[in-house]
């Protein structure tokens, strides 16, 4: 998986002549990619109007993205007080990849799924490994009859493709480039099992990625402070 460029950083991102809903993603990168990387500091404090003054939009584009950051449980938005990230922690993220994986092995179908071909260019977007395999996993839920468990692992995406970047994972002392090798070849087997409907192949697969995605963490290359 070849990862993109990531134009979400302070100066990189012109929030200017967007349209609404573009702009409401465009912000929501921005933050989420303040959070991750540690711009906003957990516990921190912050003003909506400050928030929206600094990245130049008003406030309706703000709001609407910490909406999703909220639940996705990365801020709290508080009356009175403002915008208060949440101390998260590392544990969870892996964590979504374990319910992920929970998901695969007991897809908790609720009736025969959908004849949903794999489609390769679902692919484009991701900029790792773990965006590869929300969207492997999501297609494997439909095809399996888990359409609800399917919509909460595309909720997933963007939030654990980021985080396994090589510059946001190593701000939380993850070295992302260890064995990605194996990792790249494991989501290819999965592509590979998929464009062929191979539906139990992939799910295979798909579990030892979850299993790589989750050790990660295990290999620490620096201490960073919450």
């Amino acid at each position: 998986m070849e990862q993109s460029p990531l134009c979400v950083g302070r100066s990189d991102l012109d929030l200017r002549g967007l349209r609404r809903s573009l702009l409401r993603d465009a912000v929501f990168l921005r933050l989420l990619d303040n959070v991750l990387r540690g711009e906003y500091r957990r516990g921190q404090r912050l003003r909506l109007d400050t928030i929206a003054e600094d990245m130049q939009v008003s406030r309706t584009p703000v709001r609407e993205a910490l909406v999703s950051l909220e639940s996705h449980q990365l801020v709290t938005v508080q009356r009175y007080v403002g915008v208060v990230i949440t101390h998260w922690s590392v544990d969870q993220m892996t964590e979504r990849l374990r319910i992920a994986r929970a998901m695969i092995v007991d897809p908790a179908a609720s009736g025969v799924g959908p004849d949903d071909r794999f489609d390769h260019s679902w692919l484009r977007e991701c900029w790792t490994e773990a965006g590869a395999f929300v969207e492997l996993a999501a297609w494997f839920l439909r095809r399996s009859g888990a359409s609800v468990s399917a919509d909460w692992m595309l909720s997933q995406r963007t939030v654990l493709d980021m985080f396994f970047t090589d510059d946001i994972a190593l701000a939380n002392g993850i070295d992302a480039v260890v064995d990605r090798a194996r990792r790249l070849d494991l989501v290819d087997q999965a592509v590979r099992a998929a464009e062929r409907d191979a539906v139990d192949d992939c799910a295979a697969v798909l579990l030892e990625l979850a299993a790589a995605l989750i050790a990660l963490p295990d290999r620490f290359r620096v201490s960073v402070a919450s």
